[in-house]
């Protein structure tokens, strides 16, 4: 019994090691979502001299439209390294995996349901990866790429390897949305101290925000369609509405 736990004990880091140089297990990205656990949690470095910049192109300028597939690429520069890899994912406000990945080449592979994208073995020697990504079905609000790059030293081991963690925003473009005529909307009080109610008819709406006159935005929770909007100042506001298909907006007087 004592050989075979020496045995296991020694295959584990083996068996890390060759994973990650094939690419990264999925839960690494630094994101909310993945409890910020990034590849330090097995990669490890205490000296100085990295400070690598990254760059991810290929985000829509309009905001990405739901269904639509996008062709992503993460660059990393300032840096001299062995190897290298990554790992990236795409979530909501509410830290959920949002889309999913493709391989455009046989330097990354999806994984975990195609919700994370990472390098493979012959990836793992080159500064950017460009990999496909397909919106979600339906309109999820704005999303957050997050990502984690490891500059290994390539020694065989897990140490002095430098892990650096980063994000970037990919807005929803809501002029792919249907408008509804505000006449099919009723917001009531209207002027209102407290709560306002919605009457939206045959629409039900998932997403809502306040903008004042000067263009600030507040975001707000919409449930059982009634919104509290007791924390905002005397004046007047415009009440944005959304779902995966439709907005709308409302003008509403708060006293």
């Amino acid at each position: 019994m004592k050989k075979k736990s020496y045995l296991l004990v020694f295959l584990l880091p083996v068996y890390l090691l060759l994973s990650t140089s094939n690419g990264a297990p999925a839960g690494f990205t630094g994101s909310p979502g993945d409890n910020n656990y990034k590849c330090d949690q097995c990669h490890s470095y205490s000296g100085s001299g990295y400070s690598p910049t990254f760059d991810v192109t290929g985000i829509p300028a309009n905001g990405y439209q739901p269904g639509q597939t996008y062709q992503l690429t993460l660059s990393v520069s300032n840096v001299s390294t062995a190897r290298m890899g990554f790992e990236a994912c795409v979530e909501n406000a509410s830290n959920q995996k949002q889309g999913t990945f493709n391989n455009s080449d046989a330097t990354t592979q999806a994984i975990q349901g195609n919700t994370y994208i990472t390098h493979t073995s012959l990836g793992n020697m080159q500064t950017q990866w460009t990999f496909d990504w397909t919106a979600p079905s339906g309109s999820q609000g704005d999303l957050t790429l997050y990502f984690a790059v490891n500059m290994a030293n390539g020694d065989g081991s897990t140490f002095g390897d430098y892990i650096q963690t980063g994000s970037v925003s990919i807005p929803e473009d809501t002029n792919s949305l249907k408008e509804i005529d505000a006449n099919q909307i009723v917001v009531y009080p209207n002027p209102v101290n407290d709560f306002i109610n919605l009457s939206t008819g045959d629409y039900q709406f998932n997403k809502a925000e306040i903008q004042d006159i000067s263009g600030k935005i507040y975001p707000v929770s919409l449930q059982n369609n009634r919104i509290d909007v007791s924390f905002l100042p005397a004046g007047t506001y415009i009440l944005k509405l959304q779902n995966q298909q439709f907005k709308s907006a409302k003008q509403f007087i708060k006293k």
